[in-house]
């Protein structure tokens, strides 16, 4: 079996070429997931509108990092995110660096997309991803974050035991990085425009991965430039960002760039992928919203005068950020630890909250009962 290459050592890298009538074909599903999305923020009142962008910036700064296996604290995201939009006084303190910086980042692509795409920026999304090893064990004693790597050993992606790794990709050396990310940069703002925009958001990102210009956070910098061309693509910031779909898809994604990144530059496969991702984060938007305002529909149409405070806490608890955790439905025993009462209460309260129509069983046999709200 030949040698396999990297795109990079190709003569004619990065001369990228795809099928144009299937990435004119994800770019206008694509679109067409957007205008939804544009309409349902459209009816839903404002209030509810934040609550669902609060929500998927939320996911997506927490996904992008997952990506990378960093697990962040969704209270301090939620927190950095919601201080973006309160006055300073209001704000609330996040003892998580890490949240707070990728937050901002996210923040940033959707603030500032129609931006140009500088390395000025582009370092300083880097220091956002990486704000406690600015300096650290990761990058050792020549990298520092917010600056093109410059370590003379070959910049390898590997996995497996030290002694026998498996090399997955190798980046171009750290002498042609400055030169090769301006070639990339002179491409991302004047040399393609006119492409569709999926292609346009996929060859970006893989482009940039290839390169690898940085110590650390190439996969977060890249991800937040492919957001930025979509955003681009679609003349508005969207609330969801492609990363809470890759995660989703971590194998797969990896298998795809990795695919893309060797002996040949037709990337009509890896357009494609990620044209169903783009198509797939959208349509998760709108579930998003769709879901947001289903909630205030439900809370909206609840007699509370005919709840007492233990079912009201619950119905909050089940419809708020802690939703997740409800999944499995709540059952008697879960109720009285939450509320804090007796079994008898428990169960009481929970039959009570059937007859009203608010929950619906899952299962209903006795001990093991488990009840969902009927949405």
């Amino acid at each position: 079996m030949a040698h396999s290459m990297y795109t990079w050592q190709l003569d004619n890298w990065p001369a990228y070429s795809f099928d144009q009538k299937s990435a004119e074909l994800w770019t206008s599903k694509a679109l067409a997931a957007s205008h939804k999305i544009l309409g349902a923020m459209a009816v839903v009142p404002e209030s509810l509108g934040s609550e669902a962008k609060l929500d998927l910036l939320v996911s997506a700064a927490i996904e992008t990092s997952a990506i990378e296996g960093e697990s962040l604290n969704r209270e301090d995201v939620r927190s950095s995110i919601k201080n973006h939009f309160l006055s300073p006084n209001e704000k609330i303190a996040v003892h998580d660096p890490v949240a707070a910086g990728i937050s901002a980042l996210i923040l940033e692509v959707i603030d500032l997309y129609e931006e140009p795409l500088t390395a000025e920026r582009l370092h300083h999304w880097n220091e956002l991803v990486l704000p406690v090893h600015n300096s650290g064990p990761f990058l050792g004693p020549a990298g520092i974050a917010g600056q093109w790597r410059t370590h003379p050993d070959a910049m390898q992606i590997v996995s497996g035991p030290v002694h026998n790794p498996t090399i997955h990709f190798e980046a171009p050396p750290s002498v042609r990085v400055p030169e090769e990310m301006q070639r990339f940069l002179d491409w991302f703002e004047d040399g393609s425009r006119a492409l569709p925009g999926v292609a346009r958001a996929a060859i970006a990102h893989l482009w940039f991965e290839t390169i690898h210009p940085y110590e650390d956070g190439n996969g977060r910098v890249g991800r937040a430039i492919a957001d930025v061309a979509v955003c681009q693509m679609l003349g508005q910031p969207l609330m969801m960002s492609l990363a809470t779909v890759l995660s989703r898809h971590r194998k797969a994604y990896y298998q795809q760039l990795n695919k893309a990144s060797k002996d040949m530059l037709d990337v009509t496969p890896w357009v494609n992928w990620l044209g169903e991702r783009v198509v797939e984060a959208l349509e998760g938007a709108f579930d998003v919203i769709q879901y947001v305002v289903k909630k205030a529909r439900f809370w909206d149409g609840l007699d509370t005068e005919s709840l007492n405070d233990r079912q009201l806490k619950l119905i909050r608890r089940m419809l708020g950020q802690d939703a997740p955790s409800f999944e499995n439905g709540i059952n008697a025993a879960k109720y009285q630890n939450l509320t804090r009462c007796s079994k008898a209460t428990a169960t009481r309260d929970l039959q009570h909250l059937v007859a009203e129509g608010v929950l619906a069983p899952i299962y209903s046999k006795g001990r093991y009962a488990r009840y969902k709200l009927d949405l």
